[in-house]
């Protein structure tokens, strides 16, 4: 495309730069692009074709998509033309670094956690979190595989993906956990058999986190963990061997522990790692994830996490996301304002962006009226500034 062949020094440009496309023009703000059509308004929710023949999609403001899944579910690249063969109209594997971009800002969902969850789980959740701006949800499984738990799962990974929203499927793993050992290492490694066996047809924007957050007794035991992705990660290959798999450090899931990893050897150059930090919402007063009013070295604090997994994904080539943070310490009947809470919000969103890390925010019955259907006002301010900014 023509507009992408522009040096580094056109992207800073302050003025607004013209290129023809068609009968209109690719107009240049900044690193955005717009398409002014022939009578001078500006396309928007479509796609444009432009001379070299490729098409490239224009969001709701407007602006060209890049690196993005699209509202009716296709894929564009880095430079933000469509690319041929996935999702929608096709399949193919999905390289992690091009999966970091696409996964973009998503929400951890509590769809098939629980028994109320998957009784109360209705499509229109997934329509209306699209509507949002959440790009993928990840869905959270706790229980063993009964036919109700796979057949909620089959409705809402099929919901998300003929919906054009990325699900990535988290294991709670919590008896490997509480007790680790070989016994409950097969556990894990045939839970995700079964699940990869059952999924093997499926996207390949449908990806499995093979755990949700280290914690309890495995803390103590790095090499049981290690054990454990070695193990899973070999199982799931036998039916899987190109789907996205993800790995995540211990204590929490701490990004300080990702050097501790191994990169497990079926891994096939498929792999990510996910990592927490802030899942249960910054504090007033623990030192470990203080947060004020934004002081110079509660900021640090954060860029801290960030700088460990940047430098872990130059040293392996292994991208990360995020795959839990919260706004506020709900879990704890929260003693944060919503400008507070939007304070920390848009600082975490603006850095996570910024490193290029993908991230889901904890959870989503903070933010979504299940029962009723309905997003929750007085959380719409915050919603907005994370999601629709």
């Amino acid at each position: 495309m023509k507009k992408w062949r522009l040096t580094a020094a056109a992207f800073i440009c302050a003025a607004t730069m013209v290129f023809p496309a068609q009968a209109g023009n690719w107009m240049q703000e900044g690193d955005t692009w717009r398409y002014q059509q022939e009578d001078g308004g500006l396309a928007a929710n479509c796609w444009i074709q432009d001379e070299d023949g490729r098409w490239y999609y224009l969001d709701q403001n407007g602006i060209m998509v890049r690196n993005r899944v699209t509202p009716d579910g296709y894929v564009t690249g880095r430079d933000g033309a469509y690319i041929s063969g996935m999702w929608q109209d096709g399949d193919s594997p999905v390289a992690p670094w091009d999966y970091q971009q696409l996964l973009g800002r998503g929400m951890d969902v509590d769809w098939s956690k629980t028994r109320k969850g998957r009784e109360m789980y209705q499509a229109k959740a997934v329509e209306d979190f699209k509507a949002a701006g959440i790009d993928h949800v990840r869905i959270r499984v706790k229980d063993e595989l009964t036919p109700e738990v796979l057949s909620g799962l089959d409705r809402q990974i099929e919901d998300c993906l003929s919906r054009g929203m990325i699900p990535v499927l988290a294991y709670q793993a919590d008896a490997f956990k509480n007790n680790p050992c070989q016994e409950t290492i097969n556990e894990v490694a045939n839970w995700w058999r079964t699940v990869a066996e059952h999924y093997q047809t499926k996207s390949h924007m449908l990806a499995f986190d093979l755990m949700i957050e280290c914690s309890d007794e495995l803390n103590k035991q790095p090499e049981m963990l290690n054990q454990m992705l070695e193990q899973t990660v070999t199982a799931i290959r036998q039916s899987n061997p190109d789907r996205i798999l993800m790995m995540s450090p211990r204590l929490r899931s701490d990004p300080a522990y990702l050097s501790e990893l191994r990169v497990p050897t079926m891994a096939n150059g498929y792999m990510m790692a996910e990592w927490h930090f802030y899942a249960s919402g910054p504090s007033k007063t623990n030192e470990r994830k203080l947060w004020t009013s934004g002081t110079e070295g509660e900021r640090q604090l954060i860029q801290e996490k960030i700088g460990y997994a940047l430098r872990w994904q130059e040293e392996t080539g292994v991208p990360t996301w995020v795959g839990a943070w919260m706004p506020g310490n709900y879990n704890d009947e929260n003693d944060y304002t919503l400008n507070e809470q939007m304070e920390f919000a848009a600082f975490m969103c603006d850095s996570l962006e910024a490193a290029g890390i993908p991230f889901a925010v904890n959870s989503d019955t903070k933010f979504y009226d299940r029962e009723n259907g309905v997003w929750m006002e007085e959380m719409a301010p915050l919603r907005q500034l994370i999601w629709a900014d």
